[in-house]
């Protein structure tokens, strides 16, 4: 497989990875409650003009901007691997970062749930039932792809690079 080809689709992962923390990550509507935050920590539901900043930060945030940033040091930095190679070392750990994050959440769902449920009256609920695990197994699923091509981009510009030279 070519290169740039490889480049083009960890580029494309990382943007999806990137718009996927935006998608509610915790979500308690399915208890009646139409309340909701993605995955930077941020409240997603209906009456966020009113409740918004009394709801904002109630979840752990970290992951998410974890993940984001991570994925898009890692397009970056695979990106800037075709001129220093190293870059695509550093972009696939970028990459494995945002996936361990991702994993990390879904296999335990009260990382992203903080004080939520404590404060909102609902502790004996299980952490996974406030859990929105669609949304967090595409993150995982699209971080994985930019595992995937980051660590070939790296490794074939290695080969590449050791055959000229």
């Amino acid at each position: 497989m070519r290169t740039k080809v490889i480049t083009a689709v960890a580029v494309a992962a990382a943007i999806a990875s990137a718009a996927l923390t935006l998608l509610p990550w915790v979500d308690v509507s399915r208890l009646g409650l139409p309340i909701r935050w993605n995955g930077l920590g941020i409240y997603i539901g209906e009456d966020r003009e009113t409740y918004g900043h009394l709801l904002a930060g109630m979840v752990n945030s970290v992951p998410g901007w974890i993940v984001l940033i991570a994925s898009l040091a890692a397009a970056v930095a695979v990106i800037a691997s075709a001129r220093v190679r190293v870059l695509g070392f550093v972009g696939c750990g970028c990459a494995v970062v945002a996936f361990v994050t991702a994993a990390v959440c879904l296999v335990y769902p009260a990382v992203l749930g903080g004080d939520a449920k404590n404060e909102m009256g609902i502790s004996l609920v299980p952490d996974r039932q406030v859990l929105n695990s669609g949304a967090l197994i595409a993150e995982a699923a699209a971080t994985a792809v930019l595992v995937a091509c980051t660590a070939l981009a790296a490794f074939r510009t290695k080969s590449v690079v050791g055959e000229d030279g």
